[in-house]
């Protein structure tokens, strides 16, 4: 909403079109790539160096303006953030948004950041839910159910945990973790080796009889190995 005064901001908040000029434009001492701009002689506001590129000296430079570098300018830094936070392993679209609030960062400015990191193909949580569980099956097995509350604490919805989960293999992935655990169990009891089976593949989430299957076959396979 505006009138021949000004305007209402994204914020709620009214700013008026009075114009300020320009007086000087310094490059930050401790961070290069931001500027210090100053209206009528004295310090007004910090931009990122690609903002202020459409700045002069000597410009006029009104508060509907000003207000809009400056929100564009939030959301470059909470961007960068983001970017940074994903850098270090693929992330859901949950773990970036709580990351972001965490800095305390405005909601507008976050959903913001977050579509502009969907439309780049930066923040896919079909993409991450599929990582997941990859990752997941190679390096630490566990069944569908653990797997499947693992990505709902990442945000993750249904029709993609079901996308991700699709082509795992319960009975491969358990027989995988439990073969290579085998070498630790020599000397138990065939009681014992069935608990530890079962206190094993049941903590990684497997199926009942996934779990129920595999102990019968390697504890027969002991067995049959003792006569």
């Amino acid at each position: 909403m505006c009138d021949d005064r000004g305007a209402i901001n994204s914020h709620g908040f009214f700013v008026g079109f009075a114009m300020e000029t320009i007086t000087d434009i310094k490059p930050q001492r401790r961070d290069k790539d931001r500027v210090n701009v100053f209206l009528d002689g004295k310090f007004a506001f910090t931009l990122a160096h690609n903002q202020a590129k459409v700045l002069t000296v000597g410009q006029g430079l009104s508060q509907v303006v000003m207000a809009n570098l400056l929100e564009n300018d939030s959301v470059d830094k909470a961007y960068e953030k983001a970017v940074r936070f994903i850098g270090y392993r693929p992330r859901s679209i949950l773990e970036v948004r709580n990351r972001l609030i965490k800095y305390g960062i405005e909601f507008e400015v976050i959903e913001k950041v977050i579509n502009r990191l969907q439309e780049e193909n930066v923040l896919n949580d079909t993409d991450f839910a599929l990582l997941w569980v990859e990752n997941r099956r190679t390096f630490r097995p566990r069944g569908k159910l653990l797997l499947r509350k693992e990505l709902l604490t990442k945000g993750i919805n249904d029709s993609d945990i079901e996308i991700a989960l699709s082509e795992v293999e319960e009975s491969a992935d358990a027989r995988q973790l439990v073969y290579s655990k085998l070498s630790k169990y020599d000397g138990l009891s065939l009681d014992s080796l069935r608990k530890k089976i079962w206190s094993l593949l049941s903590r990684r989430g497997f199926d009942y009889s996934v779990v129920n299957d595999l102990v019968r076959e390697i504890v027969q396979s002991k067995r049959n190995g003792e006569d």
